[in-house]
């Protein structure tokens, strides 16, 4: 496994955003992968919107792809990350912090577009929106 998908690159995915379809596309199934958080925050929003074609496209897109669990290894990482960057004057959602604690404790490329986690040190990152 090498990406970590992100629900922004989920969600752009599911937009039908070309460049994220495209990569997703070519990458082989057995290097991606979502947190259990991403999967979380998807059904959220498909239930939140009560959109059947929405929660049809999660539900899809779900099945498909491997799902990494949120554990104890994954919650020290992402306590400890959260940690450090507050003691920076910084803040990060907690969801962020559990899904950029998986990548880590993965070592996997976080695909994303969110700027929060675009800054994190130590966090492989990767915006497929622009080519990246």
């Amino acid at each position: 496994m090498k990406f970590l998908l992100d629900t922004s690159a989920v969600s752009t995915y599911l937009r039908g955003v070309e460049p994220v379809v495209q990569r997703i596309q070519r990458v082989r199934p057995s290097n991606v992968a979502v947190s259990a958080i991403t999967v979380m925050e998807l059904r959220y929003g498909a239930t939140r919107r009560q959109s059947p074609k929405l929660t049809a496209s999660v539900e899809a897109f779900l099945s498909d792809i491997s799902i990494l669990t949120f554990d104890a290894g994954t919650a020290e990482r992402a306590g400890g990350l959260r940690a450090s960057i507050e003691s920076k004057g910084l803040s990060i959602a907690l969801a962020d912090c559990h899904i950029a604690g998986t990548a880590l404790v993965y070592d996997l490329t976080l695909v994303t577009h969110d700027s929060d986690l675009l800054r994190l040190p130590g966090l492989k990152v990767a915006d497929w929106r622009s080519g990246g």
